[in-house]
């Protein structure tokens, strides 16, 4: 009976209990977060500057000025260099997000965070699946160390009823609702939320002793 029920479950390594990818919309949003916007304002901020300076301090500054040319781009090729480092380093973190199962513990990556947890302290028998947009008390309102992009986000949140959350979704609205006896709760877009639930139960049941077994005493 056991051997047959363990053939239907789903293995550990099966990619529908893994974490939704960030999508390609949100990395471009990081893109244009993070290089296009900071190089956009380094070259409109100095055509804007005011140029009220008094005539010597102007004269002296032009003295030592560099070719109007290079002048304009010398700045937003430094920051594009700068920026452009920050944003592949926060992209290949968003690469950064996954879930492992494994017969004891539930682990969770997502890009600078992680979280592991023991199979008891997750509390299952209030664990489910829900549409995010029916439950808005549940929804990540109030950022307090994640990181947050249009349909992205990832680490520590606080929900609109102040709850703590520890969020991994990429933009979807089906979501897994795990709360832990930690104090907080796992807010995961899982492939299929509801498969990798009924793994989880199926783990923490195999693992709880069957009732009215005993150990047989040792022979003398």
């Amino acid at each position: 009976m056991r051997t047959d029920v363990a053939a239907r479950t789903p293995s550990i390594d099966d990619p529908r209990l893994q974490l939704e990818p960030a999508s390609g919309r949100s990395r471009l949003w990081l893109l244009l977060l993070t290089v296009a916007l900071p190089v956009l304002l380094s070259l409109l901020l100095p055509l804007l500057a005011d140029g009220g300076q008094p005539p010597a301090l102007r004269w002296f500054a032009d003295s030592l000025a560099a070719p109007e040319w290079l002048d304009l781009l010398l700045g937003p090729l430094l920051v594009a260099a700068v920026t452009g480092a920050i944003w592949f380093a926060l992209d290949r973190l968003m690469h950064r997000h996954r879930l492992r199962l494994d017969g004891a513990r539930l682990g969770i990556v997502t890009t600078f965070y992680r979280q592991q947890l023991a199979l008891p302290e997750l509390r299952l028998d209030a664990a489910r699946v829900i549409a995010i947009d029916e439950h808005p008390e549940l929804k990540p309102m109030l950022k307090s160390n994640g990181m947050a992009l249009p349909g992205f986000r990832s680490g520590w949140f606080r929900s609109r009823t102040f709850k703590k959350l520890f969020v991994a979704s990429a933009g979807g609205k089906r979501l897994l609702w795990l709360p832990t006896t930690r104090g907080h709760a796992l807010l995961l877009q899982v492939r299929q939320p509801q498969l990798l639930l009924e793994r989880l139960r199926a783990l923490t049941a195999d693992a709880t002793p069957v009732a009215g077994m005993t150990a047989r005493p040792r022979a003398r």
